[in-house]
């Protein structure tokens, strides 16, 4: 939320002042000797989150102490024992923001200036990484810092087994010039892409289309609330349904107390045919007489929902 709201205000080092970097710096010590996996975790979500608001204060840039937080950074991401770990690469978009802001800090490019040959090298480890991610990470981040630097040596940022410098059929043999290549194609393409402003007649179609899409969108809200309003009349109507099905509890236990009643009847009639075989036309009709009592049963009992 702070990195999202910092892009569109400007923040002076009386907003945010040297205790970010400081800060900063001991997230880079802590996740450095750290070795508990939760800790280190937590410490790469901290980095990424200060890199972006740092590439978003650009008055930072200015602080004496940048240098050593270059320093920290070339120690993590390159020169340092962890610098081949690979839950780093979580770090190393945020990372690309950051060294993309270095532009405007004066830089003595020469071979003994630590600062410099830290930014150097931070560059190289980006445009090493073969990721597609990360490669068009980089070369946007080197595109705005080149754009913006005063430092007239840029191949020096530039290694010469940057993944872009590769021959793409074979994927061995490196050309510097293929990479600069590329570099200038994607920069043309950007500033192509903020250069080309939608015409008359696209935006009036755009309108219309939206206008559509709107009305089918209320259509479709009307639709479906009068599909809910009859669903709902109807399980009303089923409510009210059962309510006036539902008969009294003392009529649906007299039911029960019939049903067994019958039971018993027909039980004993069995009984009786098998002592009274000379009874047969008495015990028949007896027995059809329980059966228009049995359905009669049945029926009520459907009634009382049971």
């Amino acid at each position: 939320m702070l990195s999202a709201s910092l892009q569109f205000h400007q923040v002076t080092m009386s907003d945010v002042d040297i205790k970010t970097l400081k800060f900063l710096i001991a997230i880079l010590h802590k996740l450095r000797d750290c070795m508990d996996k939760l800790s280190v975790r937590h410490c790469e979500k901290l980095l990424s989150e200060t890199l972006m608001i740092i590439s978003n204060v650009k008055s930072l840039y200015e602080s004496d102490m940048m240098e050593e937080v270059i320093l920290e950074l070339q120690y993590l991401f390159v020169s340092g024992p962890g610098a081949s770990n690979a839950q780093l690469s979580v770090c190393k978009p945020y990372l690309a923001l950051f060294i993309g802001g270095l532009g405007g800090m004066e830089m003595a490019e020469r071979d003994d200036c630590a600062k410099s040959c830290g930014v150097w090298e931070l560059y190289h480890m980006l445009f090493r990484e073969k990721h597609w991610a990360l490669v068009h990470l980089a070369i946007a981040a080197f595109g705005y810092f080149a754009a913006r630097t005063s430092c007239n040596q840029l191949w020096r940022f530039v290694p010469p087994n940057a993944a872009l410098s590769y021959d793409i059929m074979s994927g061995k043999e490196t050309n510097e010039e293929r990479f600069m290549s590329e570099l200038k194609a994607f920069l043309e393409k950007e500033k192509a892409l903020t250069a080309i402003a939608p015409g008359h007649d696209q935006i009036e179609s755009l309108v219309k289309e939206g206008i559509l899409l709107k009305e089918i969108a209320q259509k479709t809200r009307i639709v479906r609330g009068e599909a809910m309003r009859c669903e709902s009349m109807e399980i009303e109507v089923d409510n009210l349904s059962n309510k006036r099905r539902k008969l009294p509890d003392g009529i649906s236990r007299g039911i029960e107390l019939v049903q067994s009643g019958l039971k018993v009847i027909g039980e004993g009639l069995s009984e009786w045919q098998l002592n009274h075989l000379e009874s047969s036309e008495l015990h028949d009709n007896l027995l059809s007489q329980l059966s228009h009592l049995e359905k009669f049963a049945n029926h009520l009992r459907d009634l009382a929902g049971s």
